[in-house]
């Protein structure tokens, strides 16, 4: 009899979670024949992989807090779904009590709202990998192997044999050849080569560039970054602050605890391996904002946001009234101007029921409601016209002397506008302004997202909401040029505003900006050049402060997006050119560009949508090749929340099941694909 052979091409956190309910599902239900599970993971730690790898530099922290990370479906799955045993899927928190309890190391003493170091992640992801591959490695016939290698092409076996008609040709970089009944891809993120004419390409000819600052210990060395000389970070995202605690703490360096620095309580004491000068760079010149001290952990059901406006029924209802109508049958939206308004006042909701509690922000409620029926009738006004007239609306019942003040959206949204900047004075201005606010940030954070009004109103609508965003956009909810703009702009928003770094990470940024070896003067819109032809050395020119900088280094400091024709490993390229899969074009009206986001073209169960129209269902592609299509696809599993991420996994885990030698008793299932959108 033929093996049936399962492969998983790649082994971070994604493998985790498929393996976890195939350990769940297959022990009581073996297969009637012979199956071979694979599991390449090109960096060896299979189970963590290589971005959550519990080998990496302990500088490096999550940005979700303890007691929101699982690794296994749970009871509050819906549908309900067979579950592991209740000591085989711990909780993130739980695994590392026992652990904790076991060898008393304070990286495992977390609480439930405290963020952990990201290597301590890879270890309970790596623990529990191995331990679910050795449980379906007892399923009589079941045997899984792991493979520290790269897959580089995928193509159909071909009909050398008939059994191997259906099936698909792996080749590895090692030379070795495995040919698979069904393959999933969760290769999570690479990094792409520079797209001609742009910034990164004339970056990258020169040295002293470097291109993915991962693995931090290898690639930011002091060999690449030289001791007490300048270092630039393009990007002040979680990918940056990586690279600045890595070069700081990761060379040595402390943070230690002083009373007298406020409000984050630390100093950092020098190594003298350090760079001379940080100097980090992005578009707005604003660094990322703190996650904030997380009440809703304890009860997310019970706390965590369900939207009032910004909601579901509201984007279909927009989206019948007013979205474009296109021969395909959607009717995609402006994200601008048709949702914005709705998001503005949900956050304006938000901010002020946590001012003033549940009962007295009812009468806002009542006071917003005929403007509101009115916008969702499609009678507008749309845009920023249309956010100040609903705030406005809600607003009315405080009149004009509400000692709170009203919701400024704007402020929230672009806190230190680029137009602000001012030249003449070295950056001065921008810097000493882009530090009160991060002060000011950290100090709203310290409060908590259901204390604090300007962290509620972004918790609750930027991440509790994810998925009414995901009903408006995803799938080519909005037009080709809106979309574009989302990506641009809104999800630079929901990254700033409630996807940023925790605490911990944070307060050490700033005892870094208190030395001065972190430097933000440069401010908005910055360019980075070399120097000249062959020179080791950059100029970094602030675009509206007009601070210039040298640096020998310039790191670039943010995660690259998905891009199969341009990433430099070879096996998306080998999968568009086999005719695998291909790119999701969003599709405009006649006469309009489309928007090409980078993502692969899949069905609802995440399967690949082929060149004729048709799709493979033996073929599944999870996280970030989904990205563009869908938004939000590469966020951690949670525990006791229907977590998304663990249901898509579980999906495949189920099909992939049903597609195994069934017993000679079992009817055998219909797996017939569904629709592809």
């Amino acid at each position: 009899m033929t093996t049936h052979c399962v492969v998983v091409v790649g082994g971070g956190p994604m493998s985790t979670y498929a393996l976890a309910h195939l350990a769940a599902v297959l022990p009581d239900a073996p297969p009637a024949g012979p199956v071979r599970i694979v599991v390449f993971e090109r960096g060896g730690r299979a189970g963590a992989g290589e971005v959550h790898s519990d080998a990496q530099p302990p500088t490096g922290y999550l940005n979700r807090v303890a007691g929101q990370i699982a690794f296994a479906p749970d009871e509050s799955s819906d549908p309900p779904r067979k579950l592991l045993p209740r000591q085989l899927r711990p909780t993130f928190q739980e695994w590392c009590a026992e652990r904790h309890a076991r060898t008393g190391h304070p990286d495992f003493d977390l609480r439930p709202h405290d963020v952990p170091r990201r290597y301590v992640h890879g270890l309970a992801l790596r623990e529990l990998f191995l331990g679910y591959a050795d449980r379906l490695r007892s399923v009589p016939g079941v045997t899984v192997e792991l493979r520290g290698t790269e897959v580089t092409d995928v193509t159909r076996a071909g009909a050398t044999a008939p059994a191997d008609a259906r099936r698909f040709r792996l080749r590895s970089a090692d030379g070795g050849e495995l040919l698979a009944d069904e393959i999933l891809f969760v290769t999570g993120h690479s990094w792409n080569t520079p797209a001609p004419g742009s910034e990164e390409e004339q970056l990258a000819a020169h040295q002293g560039y470097v291109s993915t600052p991962y693995p931090l210990a290898e690639r930011l060395d002091e060999r690449a970054v030289r001791p007490d000389r300048p270092v630039a970070v393009r990007g002040l995202g979680l990918t940056a602050i990586d690279v600045c605690l890595q070069l700081t703490e990761g060379r040595g360096g402390t943070f230690v605890p002083d009373p007298g620095a406020a409000p984050h309580g630390l100093r950092y004491v020098s190594a003298g391996r350090e760079p001379s000068v940080i100097i980090a760079v992005s578009p707005s010149g604003v660094p990322v904002s703190g996650r904030p001290l997380n009440g809703k952990v304890a009860a997310p059901a019970r706390l965590e946001h369900t939207g009032v406006f910004f909601t579901v029924d509201a984007v279909r209802a927009l989206r019948s009234r007013v979205g474009v109508a296109l021969p395909d049958g959607r009717r995609p939206l402006d994200f601008d101007r048709h949702l914005v308004p709705l998001v503005c006042l949900e956050m304006a909701w938000v901010h002020h029921r946590t001012l003033r509690g549940d009962t007295a922000v009812r009468p806002l409620g009542d006071a917003v409601a005929e403007a509101y029926q009115n916008f969702l009738a499609g009678h507008g006004p749309w845009g920023e016209e249309g956010a100040d007239a609903l705030v406005r609306a809600l607003e009315a019942p405080l009149g004009d002397t509400d000692p709170d003040g009203g919701f400024d959206w704007r402020a929230l949204l672009d806190p230190l506008p680029a137009g602000s900047a001012r030249r003449g004075d070295d950056g001065a201005d921008w810097a000493r302004r882009t530090a009160a606010h991060l002060r000011q940030d950290h100090r709203d954070a310290l409060e908590g997202n259901l204390r604090n009004a300007v962290k509620a109103a972004c918790d609750g609508v930027w991440r509790d909401l994810r998925a009414v965003f995901g009903e408006a956009v995803d799938f080519g909810g909005l037009t080709p040029d809106s979309h574009r703009r989302f990506v641009r702009t809104h999800l630079r928003h929901y990254n700033r505003l409630s996807n940023g770094a925790g605490l911990e990470p944070m307060r050490k940024v700033l005892a870094l900006l208190d030395t001065g070896l972190l430097d933000l003067s440069v401010g908005p819109e910055p360019t980075v050049r070399p120097v000249g032809e062959g020179a080791a050395a950059f100029t970094v020119t602030g675009g509206r402060t007009g601070v210039v900088r040298t640096v020998e280094t310039v790191v670039e400091g943010r995660v690259h997006p998905f891009d199969p024709q341009r990433d430099v490993l070879p096996l998306y390229r080998s999968l568009l050119d086999g005719g695998l899969v291909r790119l999701w074009r969003n599709l405009g009206p006649v006469g309009a560009e489309d928007f090409v986001p980078g993502a692969l073209d899949l069905t609802d169960r995440f399967h690949p949508v082929l060149p004729d129209g048709s799709s493979e269902p033996r073929l599944t592609f999870l996280g970030a090749p989904a990205e563009g299509l869908r938004v939000f696809q590469q966020s951690a599993a949670r525990p006791h929340s229907n977590s998304s991420v663990l249901a898509v996994a579980a999906d495949w885990a189920e099909e992939a099941a049903r597609r195994m030698p069934c017993p000679k008793n079992a009817a055998p299932s219909n797996s017939e694909e569904r629709k592809t959108r």
